[in-house]
């Protein structure tokens, strides 16, 4: 293209003037050459005519570059329109295919555009299908309903006859070998994609045909036994021998022919009825339960004033009136008659019985969403069924003789009890109500003003007051003992062991937990008042307590001694109380149970207050031996805490008087210091009050604990270390007269209940002993203190009587005279 602008272009005149001068330049380069030069014209001439020719053709060429540009020009429009053209066309050549491609593309995969003709046509042919199916399952259902209709008329008009035949029921035998059919056919059809969910349904409504058609012979021979019993004034009391001969043969007549439809019923291949049909019960008996229920309905499911939901005792007393009723007329005439048939071995008592149960299930289920917002009402209404079931029980009722099986694991009849009692969630609301319940009875009773003040002795019963011997509780610990079994109580009834599990974990158990907690937290708080810290600032803490409260009046003299007995008395008590309930058959019985299933080992392990049971042959221990591990671990705390309250009351009063020198013996005998009466006063208060409120058997080791660590105490103060210098031998009468002293206050105290005073005091009396001895007892006694052997010393303390004083420590108690040698 640039070589064709390059050739358009006109000639330069410039380069063709240089050009030109420069060629004569070469030629002609003077004028003398140009004189010579030879040929100059015929030169120039032959220029002229190279100049004329190159015009000619560049004419020429001109001309045809013209024609050639223009031919060019034309075949380039040419080439780019149908150039334009092809791309339009592959634009839209394009559209179409795209358009063709979504059209064969399923909608389903993006959820966009309509669906494709191919797609279309598969709809159709579905639902073309679905409506064969349809189809046949109309001419299925018609062909059933037919028989069901007919099935119905040939019982009716059969229904004159004495007694119920095979040949008035051959429409329903052909109905049922129709839905038999059926079911094999769809069943061998369920292996077909996409037909396994209407065959189902189709046999499922079949079996309903089927069982309302039973049903509706049923209920023509129940109308025929209910009219007859009507004139028997059924549902009241029937008065067998005062009825009419006639009545009392239709009423047999009617009786028997339904338990001909049942036998015969009873003889197909296919269950004429479903599984409650079976379980329903004898047929007779189940249309004598039907005015029954309606009288039921009447008073208990209108708006009458008998419906009340906060009186659930009413209908379940109304059901037991029934069945008390009629007892006679079942045992009796019904008996008979059954012992006449196949049925000869059913209880007439109890069917009857059992077919008036349903009446109070659907009762009970009708009233669970009003009860379910009543914690207390679902309470009342499941102490009441259990009470029902309870009552029902002893009157004799078993499901032995009945044509139900057992329900549960030990055959036993579970119960209407078990209609709520069953169901987990309606379970376990009555549960939480209960736990609520018994926690705020717990609040009110550790929190009432006289929760731990001490019981009087006549305010214990016979039961308590042989059980605790004559321990004096709080009230608060018989409060919880009462409440323990007043929850026990409520659910000892209950027939499976794991109801009865679940109330005792978490209720009884976590109301003994925080029991414990309590106490434990009191003895806490006691430690925390009368710590150290509290003993060097006085009123350190008395922002827990009260500002301007002298906290130390709540853990000194018998104030704090009361408040430990208190608690020691509480955790004792329950302690006693879990002895006796782990012996008891109930807890004896529900242990082995959670020892034995597995389901209750798991809930037993995952609780800390619970022995870790073990699926062993033969159980060991008691349900509450963890527990009262931890009460022991808790008596024995606070027994210490009393000991040493004791202990540190009367030695901080000791403290004055071993401090101050030996009193001088007088002509009349040995003077007491004045510094003793204090401590002594002190011991003897204590002792007495503990006297006062504790069995024997505690006192007597709490005065043994006590007196002990007193009598170390002075021994250790004032013969040991000489904390009241030395004494004469003249005067060492006064230990003595102080041992003595020592002993009358605690006989004074704790006489009437401790048979022996003096062993605690043991070791101040042997110290009052040697230093009261004649001189040669005491010397011989120094010798042997200092220069005999241990075997030597020891025989030579026998000789004495003494015994609680080491060769070391006796040496020192012999020197506190001060005519010792050494």
């Amino acid at each position: 293209m640039d070589e064709i602008r390059l050739l358009q272009q006109p000639p330069s005149k410039d380069e063709a003037n240089a050009k030109t001068l420069s060629l004569l330049n070469t030629r002609i380069p003077n004028w003398n050459a140009l004189m010579h030069l030879e040929g100059f014209e015929n030169w120039v001439l032959a220029a002229e005519e190279e100049t004329n020719s190159l015009n000619n053709e560049l004419a020429t060429s001109t001309s045809n570059l013209s024609k050639e540009k223009a031919a060019v020009v034309d075949a380039t429009t040419t080439t780019v329109t149908a150039a334009q053209d092809a791309a339009l066309a592959r634009h839209i050549l394009s559209d179409d295919l795209s358009a063709l491609s979504e059209e064969l593309v399923s909608s389903r995969e993006h959820g966009l555009g309509q669906p494709t003709l191919l797609e279309d046509l598969e709809a159709l042919h579905r639902n073309l299908k679905g409506l064969q199916h349809v189809q046949q399952y109309v001419r299925v259902i018609q062909q059933a309903l037919s028989l069901s209709a007919a099935a119905i008329d040939q019982f009716k008009a059969s229904q004159k006859q004495k007694e119920v035949t095979a040949a008035s029921l051959s429409k329903y035998v052909e109905l049922q070998d129709f839905t038999k059919k059926v079911a094999v056919l769809c069943k061998e059809s369920i292996s077909t994609p996409g037909s396994g969910s209407e065959s189902l349904g189709l046999v499922g409504f079949l079996n309903s045909v089927r069982n309302h058609t039973w049903s509706s012979l049923k209920t023509l021979l129940f109308e025929e036994l209910i009219a007859c019993a009507e004139k028997l004034k059924w549902p009241g009391a029937v008065d067998w021998l005062s009825t009419p001969v006639e009545d009392r043969q239709l009423f047999v007549a009617a009786f028997l022919k339904l338990l001909s439809l049942q036998e015969i019923g009873d003889s197909f291949p296919i269950e004429p009825g479903d599984d409650s049909d079976v379980k329903s019960g004898v047929y007779p008996l189940q249309a004598l339960a039907q005015p029954v229920s309606a009288r039921f309905k009447y008073h208990f499911d209108g708006q009458r004033e008998t419906n009340r939901i906060d009186k659930p005792e009413w209908y379940f007393t109304h059901i037991l009136n029934i069945i008390h009723q009629h007892r006679g007329f079942m045992e009796t005439t019904i008996q008979t008659v059954l012992n006449s048939t196949k049925y000869k071995t059913i209880n007439a008592q109890r069917e009857f019985t059992r077919t008036l149960f349903p009446i109070l299930a659907k009762k009970l289920k009708r009233s669970m969403p009003d009860l379910l917002q009543n914690s207390a009402l679902l309470a009342h209404t499941i102490y009441q069924a259990i009470v029902f079931d309870t009552q029902v029980k002893e009157d004799g009722f078993a499901l032995t003789g009945t044509l139900q099986p057992s329900g549960s694991e030990s055959g036993d009849w579970e119960g209407v009890s078990d209609v709520i009692l069953g169901r987990k969630e309606w379970f376990d609301a009555w549960l939480e109500g209960e736990r609520l319940f018994a926690e705020a009875q717990y609040d009110e009773v550790v929190h009432s003003p006289d929760a731990w003040q001490l019981i009087d002795d006549g305010a214990l019963s016979g039961e308590d007051a042989t059980a605790t011997t004559d321990l004096r509780p709080t009230n608060s610990a018989r409060r919880i003992k009462a409440l323990f079994e007043q929850i026990a109580d409520r659910y000892k009834p209950l027939p499976k062991f794991n109801h009865r599990a679940q109330f005792l974990i978490e209720i009884q158990v976590s109301i003994l937990e925080h029991y414990h907690t309590r106490i434990s937290g009191s003895l806490d708080a006691f430690e925390t008042l009368t710590s150290s810290l509290m003993r060097a600032v006085p009123g350190a803490l008395a922002g827990q307590v009260g500002h301007q409260y002298d906290t130390r009046r709540l853990t000194s003299g018998v104030d704090g001694l009361q408040r430990l007995i208190k608690a020691f008395v509480s955790a004792r008590w329950i302690t006693i109380a879990m002895q006796n309930w782990g012996e008891q058959l109930f807890y004896l019985e529900l242990w082995k149970e959670i020892n034995d299933r597995a389901s209750l080992r798991e809930k037993a392990r995952g609780h800390m207050s619970l022995p870790n049971p073990t699926p062993d042959s033969v159980v060991e221990g008691t349900l509450f031996d963890e527990l009262i591990a931890q009460y022991d671990t808790l008596t024995a705390r606070s027994e210490d805490l009393i000991v040493q309250h004791v202990v540190s009351e009367t030695d901080s009063a000791l403290r004055p008087h071993v401090a101050s020198p030996w009193t001088t013996a007088s002509e009349e005998g040995s003077v007491l210091p004045s510094t003793l009466l204090v401590p002594v006063t002190a011991l003897q208060q204590q002792l007495a009050f503990i006297s006062t409120i504790l069995p024997a058997t505690s006192v007597t080791i709490l005065y043994r604990r006590i007196c002990s660590s007193i009598s170390s105490f002075l021994v250790e103060r004032m013969v040991l270390q000489h904390s009241r210098s030395k004494l004469a031998a003249t005067d060492s009468a006064v230990l003595t007269a102080e041992y003595s002293l020592w002993i009358e206050c605690s006989r004074q105290a704790v006489g009437k209940l401790v048979r022996k005073i003096d062993p605690p005091w043991q070791r101040l009396k042997e110290a009052a002993t040697v230093l009261n001895m004649e001189q040669d007892n005491y010397l011989e006694l120094v010798r042997a203190a200092w220069d005999g052997n241990e075997t030597a010393f020891e025989q030579t303390c026998e000789k004495f009587g003494i015994s609680s004083f080491t060769q070391r420590e006796m040496r020192q108690a012999l020197r506190l005279r001060s005519d010792c040698p050494r």
